[in-house]
């Protein structure tokens, strides 16, 4: 004969249930309320305010969006009921982690603070604080605008962006929101959106279109709501998509990357969602505007392109570029600038004269002359005569 268990009442069965999940068990059930004793707890023990901060999941899957923060309702009365239903009567202490289970399972956050110090428990009438995180330190390299030859039309547009996210209150209806950079690669499309942010002293989130596509269905529109959601918790801030292309192409070509539709059609409603007083701007760029859905170039209130540079660019981006130098240069930039027609400016920089300081520290040579650049250029350009692709196939 198996052994028998008595157990008490489970309160939200009714007696019928309980006596069949107990048959289920092979277990007796007694009518009889076993009373157990509820815990004092010592009033110096109760904590009055417990401040948390949002400090994301302990493991997810790679291709999950990001999540760094978290909004709390108007309200603090709806989350005070909400954060007291899953945590009440928790024993904690400073620096532990408390997991979400209910509208984002297995989200941590860690405590920060406890009022009073000494306090361990948490209760119903404990006052829960979730702190925001201190906005991130520009990321990336600060540029000027001196650092950027040519491309006037973008920098004109950059003063009222930089005055947008510094006051956006000033602007109402008329804030600039969506800008569309657009030309051959390496003119200058991504130093200028960090020379905007940069001057603005804002968030700076940059992506390419290609990291926005998701493995699963969901997942890419997840990425491009979350990216949205960041850029207003980080605001003021300015999202730089590059290659938009690989994201936003003409329904012709959707048959092609049909996985990008569900990306295009959130971006589409985000770019459409952005209040004038978020504070936040989407500048994107692409090398073949041409490949552009219509309904998302509609989108972007302006669209600036970034030629070439011009010969007289050239001689500037050349000058530029050479006081960096390590070595000494004797060098006539107007015969360089002559020679290297099509060439953009991160061309000048990583083939040329990149490649000549290289040449300098192998032979040991102390000064970069003319010559050697010419050298130089000979060599690119015969490489490129004998490529079969088009030069642009891979940009």
């Amino acid at each position: 004969m198996p052994n028998k268990k008595i157990i008490r009442r489970v309160p939200h069965l009714t007696t019928t249930e309980e006596k069949e999940l107990a048959k289920l068990l092979d277990i007796e059930t007694s009518d009889e309320i076993i009373e157990e004793p509820i815990p004092e707890i010592n009033e110096e023990d109760i904590i009055t305010t417990l401040h948390l901060s949002p400090a994301g999941y302990p493991i997810k899957p790679l291709d999950a969006p990001e999540r760094s923060e978290v909004t709390v309702n108007k309200d603090l009365r709806l989350f005070q009921a909400y954060a007291s239903e899953q945590w009440a009567g928790l024993t904690v202490k400073l620096d532990d982690f408390i997991f979400d289970q209910l509208l984002i399972p297995d989200f941590a956050f860690k405590i920060q603070k406890i009022i009073p110090a000494h306090a361990n428990k948490i209760t119903s009438e404990t006052n829960f604080v979730i702190l925001k995180k201190d906005r991130p330190q520009l990321r990336f390299q600060k540029i000027a605008f001196n650092e950027i030859i040519g491309n006037d039309q973008a920098k004109n547009k950059a003063d009222i962006i930089v005055e947008y996210l510094k006051n956006p209150d000033k602007f109402g209806e008329w804030a600039p929101k969506n800008i569309l950079f657009h030309g051959p690669p390496g003119t200058g499309k991504t130093l200028t959106a960090k020379a905007i942010a940069s001057a603005a002293d804002c968030a700076f989130i940059a992506k390419k279109g290609t990291t926005l596509i998701g493995l699963h269905v969901g997942d890419g529109a997840s990425k491009i709501h979350g990216l949205f959601e960041e850029a207003r918790n980080l605001k003021p801030s300015i999202i730089f998509i590059d290659e938009l292309d690989s994201i936003g192409l003409n329904r012709s070509y959707q048959s092609v990357r049909g996985d990008v539709i569900e990306v295009a059609t959130a971006l589409l409603a985000e770019l459409d969602g952005l209040d004038p007083s978020d504070g936040v701007i989407t500048i994107a760029a692409t090398n073949g505007i041409e490949l552009l859905d219509i309904g998302l170039r509609n989108r972007f209130e302006e669209e600036i392109e970034f030629p070439l540079p011009k010969e007289e660019e050239r001689i500037e981006m050349l000058e530029l570029f050479c006081q960096k130098l390590p070595q000494k240069y004797e060098i006539d930039f107007a015969q360089i600038a002559r020679l290297t027609e099509g060439w953009s400016g991160r061309a000048l920089h990583e083939k040329l004269v990149k490649i000549v300081v290289h040449q300098a520290f192998r032979e040991k040579k102390k000064i970069v002359t003319t010559a050697m650049l010419k050298s130089i250029i000979e060599s690119v350009n015969k490489q490129s005569s004998r490529k079969n692709a088009p030069s642009e196939f891979f940009a």
